[in-house]
């Protein structure tokens, strides 16, 4: 795993928008819900909800989805739910978020989706451990 360099200021998830710039912006939050790696179309998803459970209700969580290398990536962390994470804007691409299955709370109105570049960190309380990944 190659150790990421220091990712820029998070931002809250309600704050997530298309324009922001992305070499310059983070988000940080929980992992409270994972779509499992599929090797054959190499993807896993992963839902990425506010710290503060407080926050959740009102734009408070994002989904994440990963393709290709990243989503290898995130396989390879082991990331679980209740970890929290820190990834960059970096590579990603803003999708709208049009799924028919909706989640509790309420997210913002678009999708982070990362291919081939990632920059991310992961606190994992259960395995007392940080991994981070840049690539």
């Amino acid at each position: 795993m190659a150790m990421a360099a220091t990712l820029a200021p998070s931002i809250p998830l309600a704050q997530l928008q298309p324009g922001l710039d992305p070499k310059t912006t983070s988000v940080t939050g929980i992992v409270t819900l994972i779509w499992p790696y599929a090797s054959s179309v190499q993807s896993t998803s992963l839902l990425l909800v506010e710290p503060d459970f407080r926050l959740r209700r009102d734009r408070g969580q994002v989904r994440l989805l990963f393709n290709g290398s990243s989503a290898k990536a995130v396989s390879r962390l082991g990331v679980s739910i209740g970890d929290r994470l820190n990834i960059s804007l970096e590579g990603s691409q803003w999708a709208k978020n049009n799924h028919a299955v909706t989640t509790p709370g309420k997210g913002i109105e678009w999708e982070l989706r990362y291919g081939e570049r990632m920059v991310l960190q992961v606190w994992s309380s259960s395995k007392n451990a940080i991994n981070a990944y840049s690539g």
